[in-house]
């Protein structure tokens, strides 16, 4: 690859990729023992070791574009998502993940998989299909919650937490490191087609069970809320903690 700016920002954007897909994979199994009933723990086992199988299979991709960064699990610094920060407290937090996170990711896979890059291009290719098994699983997850009065009240806090975070985490319009990576091939498409992509993806199965999203149907698009852009980290593609407010107390240790 010829031009450094593209192979900088394709470093870029398959570190945050795999880091984001080995995290998740991590918490979901976390979860494999704690799933309501034993058919959807197995299932959620298995969605969490495809996860950290695809990161593996995209770590070896950095090394051959010289990059020293190594994987996950070398380092104390992952390129993650906020929202993946921590294990998830609740099965609401379980389900969140695996529409929204997830579908983000499969969401940004799906612009790369015509990647100039041939290698990187078959992997995509045989990641996504994966991806059906994924996605169906997720909605019915979701289905299931919202069947029980709290479910829907414990998905939309989990959602409100996430769906901000992942609607930034296609960057900005105009963003210049995505640009290089298209007009050299590398992947499809900019910030705003994958968002809208993505929301094609995951807002019609939460509109159906009477969640409230941060953007609503326009037409064939999405309108978007005001997203926090001014918290926004462009290199680690993550949101930063808001920062208190004006005279609100700072968090204290406890003895």
């Amino acid at each position: 690859m010829s031009d450094g700016g593209a192979q900088r920002g394709l470093v870029n954007l398959l570190v945050v990729l795999a880091d984001n897909k080995w995290s998740l994979g991590r918490h979901l199994s976390e979860w494999a023992v704690g799933a309501p009933v034993l058919e959807t723990g197995v299932a959620t086992a298995a969605i969490a070791q495809g996860h950290m199988g695809q990161a593996r299979v995209l770590y070896p991709l950095l090394e051959e574009l010289g990059s020293t960064l190594g994987s996950a699990d070398e380092r104390t610094r992952r390129y993650q998502v906020a929202a993946l920060d921590h294990p998830f407290p609740t099965w609401a937090h379980v389900v969140a993940a695996l529409l929204a996170v997830d579908g983000a990711l499969n969401s940004l896979l799906l612009s790369l998989r015509g990647s100039s890059h041939e290698q990187l291009a078959r992997r995509v290719g045989r990641m996504l299909e994966e991806e059906r098994f994924q996605r169906d699983f997720a909605e019915g997850r979701v289905h299931e919650l919202s069947a029980f009065p709290p479910g829907t009240a414990q998905l939309q806090a989990a959602l409100d937490a996430v769906l901000p975070e992942m609607l930034c985490w296609f960057g900005p319009a105009g963003e210049e490191g995505v640009a290089a990576l298209a007009a050299a091939g590398l992947l499809d498409g900019d910030g705003d087609r994958w968002r809208q992509r993505y929301l094609d993806r995951v807002g019609p199965v939460l509109l159906e069970i009477g969640v409230d999203l941060p953007a609503r149907r326009a037409g064939s698009t999405w309108e978007i809320d005001d997203l926090p852009w001014d918290r926004w980290n462009p290199l680690q593609r993550r949101l930063a903690s808001p920062s208190p407010a004006p005279g609100a107390a700072l968090p204290t240790s406890s003895a």
